[in-house]
């Protein structure tokens, strides 16, 4: 048997269309307004969840079957028994022709009256030639057992969004966490966007706008940084042109590489706690082997001194290597 057929805003849930088949509203509305609310209000929760796979739910010995009609953005839905599964599937196919023959009452704010009774005129003649499906005494019969099925979905619906939620709060309780211990400003700025993103399903607006604040202040610190990084990889090339011009018939290994250190010191410095550890190690330990030169050969050296010369010149190659690209997706 067909009982209720409903029309619902795939995003907002909003009902805007509904339609009784069984029993008379009027006649009944005492026993049947309460009844009627518990299931709008669920019917709309399941059509409204964003779950693909959810086009038919079990109540009782009845069903709710959604249908999404993307093209007008609209959830058609038909509670009827689930022995006719097969009847309501071919009258929803008709249901979904018409809809779409009047696509305009549902994409535009103002609808004419004559339009909307010509739409509903349809509906009921499409219905009433499932006569199969219609029986205006079944329903009365069935309203408890109906409601009963509903409270039951209703509370396993809600046990789920329960536990989804404390499993989204203890994900962005161990990223906090993380984050507090973080030293690295770009691992820092990646965990906020985590922890935002967390947030944002959760709809905790207060946690989300803390949070936007930090990201906000790390993103300027990051900034900056790559301003001063800029500013002494430049001294560093400069200072090096300078020292290799006045080196006269000295060797490269004899020349004096004091600024030039200093340079590619202070960039290192500033790439500590923003680059990877290989990254800003090595650099330090380039500009370290300016000085001590002991240690190496004059072989050794000029080729220290060649790689110092090729370093790339875009900010962006020190910082966004490896693990730091895709920390994102890893966590």
């Amino acid at each position: 048997m067909l009982y209720f057929l409903f029309l619902y805003h795939m995003e907002s849930g909003e009902l805007l269309y509904e339609k009784e088949v069984q029993v008379d509203i009027d006649f009944n509305m005492d026993l049947f307004g309460s009844f009627l609310a518990a299931i709008r209000s669920f019917i709309s929760g399941m059509a409204n969840n964003g779950r693909e796979e959810l086009n038919t739910i079990g109540l009782g010995t009845l069903i709710a079957s959604i249908f999404r009609i993307s093209e007008v953005n609209i959830d058609l839905v038909i509670i009827a028994e689930e022995d006719d599964k097969k009847e309501i599937q071919k009258l929803s196919l008709k249901l979904k022709r018409i809809i779409l023959n009047y696509k305009e009452l549902f994409l535009v704010n103002a609808v004419k009256s004559e339009d909307f009774e010509k739409f509903d005129k349809e509906i009921n003649n499409i219905i009433l030639s499932h006569q199969k499906i219609l029986d205006p005494n079944v329903l009365i019969e069935k309203q408890i057992g109906l409601l009963k099925s509903i409270w039951d979905q209703r509370g396993k619906i809600s046990k789920q969004l329960r536990e989804e939620r404390k499993e989204l709060e203890n994900e962005r309780t161990i990223i906090v966490n993380a984050l507090l211990k973080e030293k690295n400003m770009l691992q820092k700025f990646a965990l906020c966007k985590v922890i935002l993103q967390i947030s944002d399903k959760l709809e905790d607006e207060q946690f989300f706008l803390e949070y936007q604040k930090k990201k906000k202040i790390i993103a300027n610190e990051i900034d900056d940084q790559k301003i001063r990084l800029k500013f002494y990889l430049n001294r560093v090339k400069e200072s090096l042109k300078v020292s290799s011009n006045t080196l006269g018939e000295r060797r490269l290994i004899g020349g004096d590489f004091k600024e030039v250190y200093s340079n590619l010191y202070s960039f290192s410095s500033k790439l500590k706690n923003f680059a990877p550890v290989e990254v800003y190690e090595k650099y330090y330990n380039l500009a370290r082997k300016l000085i001590y030169r002991k240690e190496i050969s004059p072989e050794e050296f000029s080729l220290e001194i060649d790689e110092i010369r090729n370093m790339d010149e875009n900010i962006e190659s020190y910082l966004y290597i490896g693990d730091y690209k895709n920390l994102i997706k890893k966590i």
